[in-house]
């Protein structure tokens, strides 16, 4: 590997001395000699030593900081005492040089909640200095954890390191590459792009964009988040206290005669699971009507008048007082006591006869109630 080391393995008997030589056809070009350090050529003089020891067989060459000069370099081995009876120039090793990225894979499918393993692997050839391997560009690995291995293999060390943790959706469609640092540079992988499978979240109604009316019809789309899409959709309908299911392939579905007191939700189904949306009540529109608590009372010859309107948008009110319509509703303020719901009141001396009525509208319609009326209460008033 360019820019490391490379160690050539070499063991024998346990011997004195051990001399490294550059293969060439004539002359002896010393790439390694510990009791004669002056005789190395000078592009090996301090990158070459001998690891392991004499005493145990170990004549492994390693040289530091390998260039891209090195390749194809052939090198063989004189041992002491040994010589004069072997050959070494016989059996050479050639250096081949290159600079090679690390690899990165996924095992198996990432499904959300599941447990992901992540490979990040490389081939080098200086065990006694492996590089440093790191995922990065997913949010989620930093919660992971992380096991190393190196083996051997003719001559070269195979360095994996293995990554285990939990697979979240927001690891989906991020990129991720694998980098080897070693003493002197860094090298990357390709990067990939995660494909995490989860079920539909986030799931929601999305009605057209028009106003309702009461016995309308509306079309309304069941959106999610998911990978894969959804392939199968639920859809519930609630009113007047029933709930109806249809089961539909398509992810969008028509509802007719829609009224103030209809809830709709959807259920959206993958292949990994199951997700629903909140309940949506419709906006329907209608026009005002006039609530039976709306009347008026008598104390102390102050006459107080109530009048209780549903309707969506908030309705208007006015109130017309012997058939005199010149109350104007900006008078006497509507207070909203809660949604689509609005409350009127009025006051004023009572001087008899009195008939007093309270209209409610809006751009739909309107409503009319009598709230008071003199036929009905005069014998009562003037008995008191």
């Amino acid at each position: 590997m360019e820019g490391s080391c490379v160690v050539v393995p070499c063991h024998t008997k346990p011997h004195v001395q051990v001399i490294w030589y550059k293969y060439h056809k004539i002359h002896y070009p010393v790439v390694y000699n510990e009791l004669e350090p002056r005789t190395v050529e000078s592009q090996f003089r301090g990158r070459t030593s001998v690891v392991g020891k004499a005493a145990e067989g170990n004549c492994s060459l390693m040289i530091d900081h390998i260039k891209s000069a090195d390749n194809n370099l052939q090198v063989y081995v004189w041992i002491l005492p040994d010589f004069g009876i072997k050959r070494f120039h016989d059996k050479t090793v050639t250096i081949s040089v290159v600079r090679a990225s690390p690899t990165i894979s996924f095992e198996g499918l990432l499904v959300e909640e599941g447990i992901f393993e992540a490979n990040c692997s490389i081939k080098h050839s200086c065990p006694v200095s492996p590089p440093v391997l790191r995922l990065d560009g997913s949010t989620g690995l930093e919660n992971s954890t992380s096991m190393d291995f190196h083996t051997e293999s003719e001559g070269q060390w195979l360095h994996r390191a293995l990554l285990r943790g939990k697979v979240t959706r927001q690891m989906h469609n991020s990129k991720v590459r694998c980098s080897a640092r070693f003493e002197r540079f860094t090298t990357q992988s390709q990067q990939i792009t995660l494909n995490v499978l989860y079920k539909p979240a986030s799931v929601r109604l999305i009605p057209e964009e028009k106003a309702l009316m009461e016995r309308d019809s509306v079309t309304i789309e069941c959106a999610a988040d998911s990978n894969p899409n959804p392939h199968f959709y639920t859809w519930f309908r609630r009113q007047m206290g029933r709930t109806s299911q249809i089961n539909s392939t398509q992810r969008t579905m028509s509802f007719h005669n829609v009224t103030r007191h209809t809830s709709l939700s959807c259920m959206a189904h993958n292949d990994v699971g199951v997700g629903q949306s909140e309940w949506m009540d419709l906006d329907v529109k209608y026009a005002p009507l006039i609530q039976p608590e709306s009347s008026c009372s008598l104390q102390r010859n102050v006459m107080r008048c109530l009048c209780v309107a549903v309707a969506f948008p908030n309705a208007s009110i006015s109130w017309i007082i012997d058939g005199n319509d010149t109350l104007q509703s900006s008078l006497f303020p509507v207070i909203s006591i809660n949604k689509n719901v609005a409350r009127g009141e009025i006051s004023f001396l009572k001087n008899r006869p009195t008939n007093v009525s309270c209209t409610a509208w809006n751009q739909f319609g309107s409503d009319i109630r009598h709230v008071y009326s003199c036929s009905t209460l005069c014998q009562t008033d003037s008995s008191t």
